[in-house]
């Protein structure tokens, strides 16, 4: 039985557990000592599918030799961004490092490993990418977190404050709308605010990059779509 299981909030963040060891879940689950756990009790990846891209990190135990059949999926499916970092459960290294490429493997692990040496692994992945977070979008631009910058390929692209607030909001926020009342109060904090100016620094912004760069959405907000 393959047993799939998801831990959100751990660390404000949002992990996925794959094994098909069940005594191995029932470990995990004893050691996070909290309820809001969902089981899924089948090996059918695609079932993952309209929710594999919300989490931030993924471990994967393969030791079954699973991880190709995981790549194949996603592969058909192109639902799976491949840029969640994974860490890797392995009787032994695979030979085939493209595929440890492929699948944004971040690091591999001994299938013996312990508890508590992987929840530190997990903790150390989370601040490594909340230190280098990078939000894709279409076009070949991203947005550094980290570094509060636009990029359209290595290229910075320059922004007045505000814009950069914006960007930023919508950025922790991708493919949801974001409305105007949110951006109002994240973006100009009190500051006056109307439709116009927004629409003003949105239009700004596509000049710098593309029309549909940012997307109204009904005349409620806006959102950012990544790739």
């Amino acid at each position: 039985m393959n047993e799939i299981f998801i831990k959100e909030g751990l660390i404000t963040k949002s992990l996925l557990f794959i094994s098909e060891d069940s005594s191995f879940v029932e470990d995990i689950k004893k050691s996070l000592n909290n309820n809001n756990v969902t089981f899924f009790g089948n090996n059918k990846f695609y079932l993952l599918n309209s929710i594999i891209n919300d989490f931030d990190v993924i471990i994967f135990d393969n030791r079954n030799n699973n991880l190709k059949k995981f790549l194949e999926v996603y592969q058909l499916t192109k639902s799976y961004r491949f840029d969640t970092p994974i860490i890797l459960i392995e009787d032994k290294i695979n030979e085939d490092i493209l595929l440890y490429k492929t699948l944004n493997i971040y690091t591999v692990l001994e299938k013996d490993v312990k508890k508590e040496f992987l929840f530190k692994i997990i903790l150390i992945c989370l601040n490594f990418l909340d230190s280098n977070k990078k939000i894709q979008f279409e076009n070949g631009y991203h947005f550094d977190l980290s570094a509060e910058e636009l990029f359209h390929d290595k290229k910075i692209i320059k922004l007045t404050k505000i814009e950069k607030k914006l960007i930023k909001l919508l950025s922790l926020h991708p493919n949801s709308l974001v409305s105007y009342e949110d951006i109002a109060n994240e973006v100009w904090k009190g500051k006056v605010f109307s439709i116009y100016s927004l629409r003003n620094v949105i239009n700004h912004i596509r000049e710098k990059t593309n029309e549909t760069f940012i997307r109204n959405f009904s005349n409620r907000g806006y959102i950012l779509n990544t790739i």
